[in-house]
């Protein structure tokens, strides 16, 4: 007999026709199986030593809750003889795991494991400090979604905490004084103060830092061309960037860091032109249509990825406002019937099927056990494999992208159909658009919203 079908003998229980108790069915044999092995008259096996539950044992006669409470209790009391209390949370976060041998297998080689340990033992600080200094990095960062999780550790936004420490390594590489000075200046002030604005704004705590990075090692390197040109920046004029700009077609996020040094008089006000931008392909109807058809009835799809790509491909949302969507966005509007989901300040009436589809996932959201330690429930409408964390965008593009939904070039030919139906300070709002790409949008798609502010003005209920 193959491992999973032997699995699935040991495992195969139910009300047995003899005792009508729940036990594991054995006779007679097969998936048909309905009686117990005392009804039977056959002999009991694989009984857990410690539980008394029938089931297929992991380790010395025990099953794997068994197994793993013991292996759980052993690593967190260390020396102490008992877990230590602010630890207990975090032991009964793993024991609640939907997945024991997973567990397992994490408590007995998994790097987060042994950060555990060290913070069992008190050799380590229950600290964000600690975790961030300790040699196993990669472990530390995932025990550290575990504690968060579990309400150990205070919450914080982890891409702003990491860039707050890059930010010190590059500058601590920087060799020229002067050049340190102003990109110390431009990153304390500009850069990390308007990602810490952002933050606190954020219901999400993951403040996208990728941009921010590439206008930082811009600017160094604006700034080294300028030392090899023998100039400074305060000696810098308009033609010496537009030399920089020619010879650099990537200089375009250095115009963030001399608006800052213009405004903070490091250097006269200079001009970086705008990037040309290629709105790119987008998918054509008929393609759009059958993949939204495919996503709405085909049950053998995943519920979470019929979700996401139904958004994408009827309303336009970006991958990464998907992925941070709440169950709490949806809702009904006091008739079960009707299905509401929430767009920024926006609402919207949801139709079947993917009404149907959306309350699904935000139940199953609402009891997610996805990761170690994750909780037992999740504000997510699509929680990720870190606990208490959602999806991230990239993940969900992959995910996509196996059903043959490419992001972008879907996403432009569902912005071109809304942005022939609704008006550009709709589109903006609903899509989380600047209102300049919402203007170019709904131009682009031909749609003639000229006497849309005319007809506003004269309604009786119009306030101007």
């Amino acid at each position: 007999m193959c491992e999973p079908c032997y699995t699935a003998a040991l495992r195969h229980r139910g009300t047995c026709r003899g005792c009508h108790a729940e036990r594991r069915l054995v006779h007679p044999p097969g998936p048909q199986a309905h009686t117990c092995a005392d009804c039977a008259g056959l002999p009991t096996s694989h009984v857990c030593t410690d539980c008394g539950r029938e089931d297929k044992l992991y380790e010395r006669g025990r099953c794997e809750r068994c197994a793993l409470a013991r292996r759980a209790g052993k690593l967190l009391r260390a020396d102490h003889g008992k877990v230590p209390a602010e630890l207990l949370a975090v032991h009964d976060a793993i024991l609640a795991t939907s997945t024991p041998r997973t567990a397992l297998n994490w408590l007995r080689g998994g790097a987060g494991a042994a950060v555990l340990a060290d913070l069992a033992a008190g050799t380590t600080a229950l600290t964000h400090d600690a975790l961030d200094a300790h040699p196993r990095r990669r472990g530390a960062d995932y025990l550290r979604h575990v504690l968060v999780a579990a309400d150990v550790l205070p919450a914080r936004d982890e891409p702003l905490a990491r860039i707050e420490a890059w930010v010190a390594t590059v500058l601590a590489e920087v060799q020229d004084g002067e050049h340190r000075r102003l990109l110390q200046g431009y990153a304390t002030w500009q850069v990390l103060r308007r990602l810490r604005r952002r933050a606190a704004r954020s219901a999400t705590g993951h403040s996208p830092t990728g941009y921010p990075r590439t206008q930082l090692r811009t600017a160094a390197r604006f700034l080294n061309w300028l030392d090899q040109q023998g100039l400074t920046l305060d000696r810098c004029r308009q033609g010496d960037l537009d030399d920089w700009l020619a010879a650099t077609p990537t200089g375009y996020p250095a115009r963030d860091f001399l608006a800052w040094a213009a405004e903070h008089h490091h250097c006269i006000p200079m001009l970086v032109p705008a990037t040309a931008r290629n709105t790119g392909t987008a998918i054509d109807a008929d393609e759009r249509w059958a993949l939204v058809a495919r996503l709405l009835h085909d049950d053998s799809l995943d519920l979470a990825d019929r979700v996401a790509g139904a958004l994408l491909l009827c309303y336009g949302q970006q991958l990464s406002r998907i992925a941070v969507m709440r169950t709490d966005q949806v809702h009904h509007r006091g008739d079960p019937d009707i299905v509401a989901l929430r767009f920024a300040a926006h609402e919207i009436i949801v139709p079947e099927p993917l009404s149907g589809l959306l309350t699904d996932l935000a139940a199953a959201g609402r009891r997610s056990h996805r990761g170690i330690g994750s909780p037992a429930t999740s504000p997510w409408l699509f929680p990720g494999h870190l606990p208490g964390r959602p999806i991230t965008a990239a993940r969900l593009g992959e995910r996509l992208r196996l059903l043959g939904i490419r992001a972008l070039p879907a996403r432009r030919a569902t912005l071109v159909q809304l942005a022939a139906e609704v008006p550009a300070a709709v589109l903006a709002e609903l899509l989380n658009l600047t209102p300049a790409t919402a203007t170019r949008w709904t131009r682009d798609s031909g749609a003639d919203w000229s006497g849309y502010a005319a007809e506003l003005a004269h309604r009786h209920d119009h306030q101007p």
